[in-house]
């Protein structure tokens, strides 16, 4: 059959929107294993502040915590936006979202809870487009975290009222589609105290529906001690690797875990005995094909363990980066850095194709390369937000 010219447009226009809606699950796209892949990315492209920002979502001086989820044809981008890094009554969270990959942006919604907001996560299930964030307290100097909220898109720039899904002070962190159910670890306890022994519990669920979430295991914690932050992945046997943010330290030593599970016990990980010395702030991780990667904050003059001095770690500078795990070796290793300084380092990382991902990330201003974090977090000159496109390509 002959086409005219408008009608390959419009095949060609059809065959966009079904990209820009693409799965997130590896198991949904087909990558030679035979092959290997060098990833690179594009120049990064600013979003927040920017001139393509709707004006019902201006951004206040500091923007950090993001995420981004394609969900019907579109892009949508979740970020915090407050007076400073620090805990705020000022906070908002803004929904943005964009039909041309972040060519231009409109405004979807905004949360104001009169506190702190924090840790954005964009998911989607059974065709629903929810954003799950946790409430903060007021105190600049202190983390206190409140209970869990989530909002839904109920139609075309029409979102729910956010209403509370968990009472408890739990803080969300990594959630995956996989396998047909959402993945999500979080944790609660003692971070930021100070204390000898911390019991921080790092938990792992299961969700259908994005509401209500179910302990993987027995029981819900996997680990007990210094861990909060923890990303992970299956990898193509449908075991799970994890990597464990181990700020607070613990028997292990401070630093970072490399955990895994069988796909049989995906709630039995098994965690070193003693903490890599590195460590990977904001951690999230992907896969393509039979690698896996991690995105995360790198400490330039580091490491921060085994002893694991917050003071000296506060005043070094940081770089967002790409590392590669090689679970054979149970090893991490840097490749590069993304363009980034001083306060730096929420990565969200979306599926586009076989070989190509989005990634949305903050930065203090990357013209001072060598600001301390520190320095970052309290500069004036605030942090920003960005978009880039990272993709692999055979050797």
């Amino acid at each position: 059959m002959r086409h005219t010219r408008i009608q390959l447009l419009l095949l060609s226009a059809g065959l966009q929107a079904c990209v820009h809606t693409p799965s997130d699950d590896p198991a949904d796209w087909t990558v030679d294993s035979t092959v290997t892949y060098t990833a690179n990315f594009d120049p990064v492209r600013w979003v927040v502040p920017s001139d393509a920002l709707p004006a019902d979502a201006a951004p206040m001086l500091s923007n950090n915590n993001v995420d981004i989820e394609f969900f019907k044809g579109r892009m949508y981008l979740a970020w915090r936006t407050a007076p400073t890094h620090f805990a705020s009554a000022e906070t908002l969270m803004h929904v943005i979202s964009s039909a041309d990959l972040g060519e231009s942006w409109r405004a979807e919604t905004t949360v104001a809870l009169g506190s702190d907001i924090r840790e954005p996560r964009l998911l989607h299930i059974h065709g629903e487009l929810q954003l799950l964030f946790f409430q903060g307290g007021t105190n600049p100097m202190a983390f206190e975290p409140q209970k869990i909220w989530a909002t839904s898109l109920e139609g075309n720039q029409q979102w729910s009222a956010p209403v509370v899904v968990n009472e408890e002070p739990v803080v969300p962190w990594d959630i995956k589609l996989r396998d047909g159910a959402l993945w999500m670890t979080s944790y609660a306890g003692e971070h930021y105290t100070g204390g000898e022994n911390p019991t921080i519990e790092l938990y792992f669920s299961r969700s259908l529906d994005g509401r209500q979430w179910e302990p993987v295991g027995t029981e819900p914690t996997v680990y007990t001690g210094g861990v909060s932050e923890a990303a992970f992945e299956f990898d193509a046997a449908g075991d799970l690797w994890a990597v464990t943010r181990n700020e607070d330290g613990d028997a292990s030593g401070f630093g970072a875990h490399l955990c895994t599970a069988p796909s049989d016990q995906l709630g039995q990980w098994d965690c070193p005995e003693q903490s890599d010395p590195e460590r990977y702030d904001s951690p999230e991780m992907f896969r393509h094909g039979d690698d896996l990667y991690l995105v995360a904050r790198r400490d330039i003059g580091g490491p921060y363990g085994p002893a694991g001095n917050i003071v000296a770690y506060s005043f070094r500078p940081k770089r967002t980066a790409l590392y590669q795990i090689h679970t054979d070796e149970r090893r991490i290793e840097h490749l590069f850095d993304f363009p980034s300084a001083g306060d730096t380092a929420f990565p969200a990382i979306r599926r586009y194709s076989a070989h190509e991902f989005y990634l949305a990330n903050y930065t203090s201003p990357i013209d001072d390369p060598d600001i301390t974090w520190i320095e970052g977090q309290t500069s004036d000159r605030g942090t920003q937000i960005y978009l880039t496109r990272l993709f692999f390509t055979p050797n």
